[in-house]
């Protein structure tokens, strides 16, 4: 009995000790059963882990961009918008008065301009050379006429003597075919280009050397005559420079944009 009551006196004396070590303990052991369900707890994390690495899925299927790769290929080539002629939404009708008086609507814009002009006439323009007279045996007089020369003095025909071997501005006698008295026929070297050419006694020597035109606008009843390459001509409120000219077609180039047209021979449209 002494027993207890000596322990309960000790305790009484401490029992705040007492009281700290039982906190401890439980304590102790409340960490003790933490860490347990810590290691629990990572186990059972690792083996979920394990099951997905272990597992086998399907390969995740490739994206479909064939809508977006349409739209690409929309957008480098975009619908091309045509707010020109015969639109009118900013175009409005043009109505244009003719040398008549009668008013001319125009619809496409080839109611006027050059796809209205027509070629009534296209000639050659030719080198000629003829044998004008015999001086002399051996001596002789020839016609030259350059009808493409730039200058209109150049276009004259002109004479020339010569004997062989003789240079004249125009060209060279190289050979004399048959007597001299009654030649045949000729061989002369052209001064210009060095080329050989042939004519004979009664056959003068020919050669195109370009053309020109004869050209209608019937809208404002103009005619241009004779026009070569390089000539200017001006209708419809627009001047072109002629910049070809052959046996078929006139090329005309607009001044304001060196845009090229055709006007063709009205025999061949």
């Amino acid at each position: 009995m002494d027993k207890l009551k000596k322990i309960a006196l000790i305790c009484k004396q401490h029992y705040e000790k007492i009281l700290l070590s039982v906190v401890l303990l439980v304590l102790a052991v409340a960490v003790y059963f933490l860490w347990e369900a810590k290691q629990e707890e990572e186990k059972r994390n690792s083996e979920v882990v394990m099951e997905f690495v272990r597992s086998k899925v399907g390969g995740i299927p490739p994206v479909d961009l064939s809508g977006f790769d349409g739209l690409l290929k929309t957008a480098a080539s975009p619908a091309e918008l045509n707010f020109g002629l015969p639109h009118n939404l900013f175009n409005p009708v043009k109505w244009q008065r003719q040398p008549n008086g009668e008013l001319l609507k125009i619809q496409t814009g080839k109611e006027v301009g050059p796809s209205r002009m027509v070629a009534t006439k296209i000639s050659p323009l030719k080198l000629i050379i003829a044998l004008d007279r015999i001086a002399s045996p051996g001596a002789y007089y020839f016609n030259v006429t350059r009808e493409a020369a730039e200058r209109p003095g150049d276009r004259k025909k002109r004479s020339y003597f010569a004997k062989l071997n003789d240079k004249t501005p125009a060209f060279i006698l190289k050979e004399i075919k048959g007597s001299e008295e009654d030649p045949s026929g000729f061989v002369l070297e052209l001064v210009e280009n060095g080329e050989k050419v042939t004519l004979a006694k009664d056959k003068p020597f020919e050669r195109v050397d370009g053309y020109e035109a004869d050209l209608t606008y019937t809208i404002e009843s103009k005619n241009f005559k004779d026009v070569r390459v390089g000539s200017p001509v001006t209708f419809g409120g627009e001047t072109y420079n002629i910049i070809a000219i052959n046996q078929n077609e006139v090329v005309l180039s607009a001044r304001s944009n060196d845009k090229k047209y055709t006007v063709r021979l009205a025999a061949s449209q």
